[in-house]
């Protein structure tokens, strides 16, 4: 069991690589089987076809992102309380970062334009999505009365801000600032 999870990890790594570095429009079975040091038959086996490839590869960026912000926020617990302020500071702190050096960021941008144009693949992204917004309602919702609130602010601020932050007229932590003030209003 092992070494089939250990395969398929490595599979989906090369992925990523290849989407980062060439593109969704030059990502080929082919190519990731080479790349992979496998046959086109044996990476067939995990994934019957690129539509499958590409979806794993979602699934397992979403997985790494809430595995990431879990592993790096401190456990919640009577010696290490934290206020909601800090808390919403480290969150957003580890979710908001440059997109455009991070390669499991720009893999997933290139999914999501290929998404646009294959059902299959939008409907796995939405589903991700959705998963993904009930995790982090679930996480936040020690810390406000209102997560469903809170969520609906920043995940579509934390997906902005990987494609253009590097752009802003303010740095990350005037950014993290202002969505401070806006999750303090929502308290109110």
């Amino acid at each position: 069991m092992e070494k089939k999870e250990d395969r398929k990890n490595l599979i989906i790594q090369v992925t990523i690589a290849l989407l980062g570095e060439e593109g969704a429009d030059n990502l080929s079975m082919r190519k990731v089987a080479k790349s992979a040091n496998i046959s086109l038959s044996n990476l067939q086996y995990y994934y019957n076809g690129k539509d499958a490839l590409l979806i794993a590869t979602v699934e397992q960026y979403f997985k790494v992102c809430q595995e990431e912000v879990t592993e790096k926020l401190p456990p919640l617990n009577k010696e290490n309380e934290v206020s909601p302020t800090q808390f919403f500071e480290q969150l957003l702190g580890l979710l908001l970062y440059n997109g455009k050096e991070n390669r499991q960021t720009i893999m997933f941008r290139e999914i999501a334009a290929l998404s646009s144009r294959n059902k299959e693949l939008d409907a796995a992204v939405d589903k991700y999505y959705k998963e993904y917004c009930i995790w982090l309602t679930e996480l936040v919702s020690k810390h406000t009365r209102h997560p469903e609130k809170v969520v609906s602010l920043i995940v579509p601020y934390l997906e902005g801000f990987a494609n253009m932050g590097t752009t802003l007229p303010l740095q990350k932590n005037d950014c993290i600032a202002i969505l401070l003030k806006c999750i303090h209003e929502l308290e109110k």
